[in-house]
């Protein structure tokens, strides 16, 4: 398997659904040392993992929060190449949103601003807040663009990754909204 952050997180994705829920669980609780059983076995099967525990650690972790709990049976693939993270933060997930309400962002913006901003571990912390809030947010049959998952861990560098779908979404939300506005009511 390449290195590729992006390529691992859809395997790791793809291993979670797959998952009893006890292990997904702990995997859900898992602290920044790693230390579950769960992770260990996931690091088997990629080298980074083992290599690089303190950048992949956060990541098993988001991916094991957004990965729908239930059997693993039942479970939809997370991963969506339709839905970067940056528009999912904005929706929450919801292919429908803002439906016949105003356009609320998930995610406010200055929430968003401060996770653009954050470095080393307040960026961790505040990523794995954001990924928390989706999980509980989102339809469990909503995915995700997983590689945008770890990129978002592992680089910082890039605020647009997040920041472009995020205001891409809302602003054609609040377009649509203020020409709804305009339009004469149905007699």
């Amino acid at each position: 398997m390449p290195d590729d952050p992006g390529a691992i997180a859809l395997s790791l994705a793809a291993q979670l659904r797959r998952l009893d829920p006890g292990t997904l669980a702990a995997l859900r609780r898992m602290g920044d040392d790693g230390a579950v059983p769960g992770y260990w076995r996931l690091a088997a099967r990629h080298a980074p993992l083992t290599d690089r525990p303190d950048r992949w650690v956060s990541i098993v972790r988001a991916l094991a929060i957004l990965t729908p709990k239930g059997a693993p049976e039942d479970r939809p693939d997370l991963h969506d190449k339709d839905c970067p993270l940056g528009e999912a933060l904005c929706t929450g997930g919801d292919r429908d949103w803002p439906g016949a309400n105003l356009p609320r962002p998930m995610l406010s913006e200055r929430r968003l601003a401060q996770l653009m901003a954050a470095r080393g571990k307040q960026r961790t912390i505040l990523l794995t807040r954001a990924i928390r809030a989706l999980a509980a947010s989102k339809p469990a049959d909503a995915g995700i663009r997983v590689p945008d998952i770890a990129r978002a861990f592992l680089d910082s560098s890039r605020p647009d990754a997040l920041a472009a779908p995020y205001y891409r979404r809302l602003d054609c939300a609040e377009r649509d909204a203020d020409t709804s506005k305009d339009m004469p009511a149905d007699a």
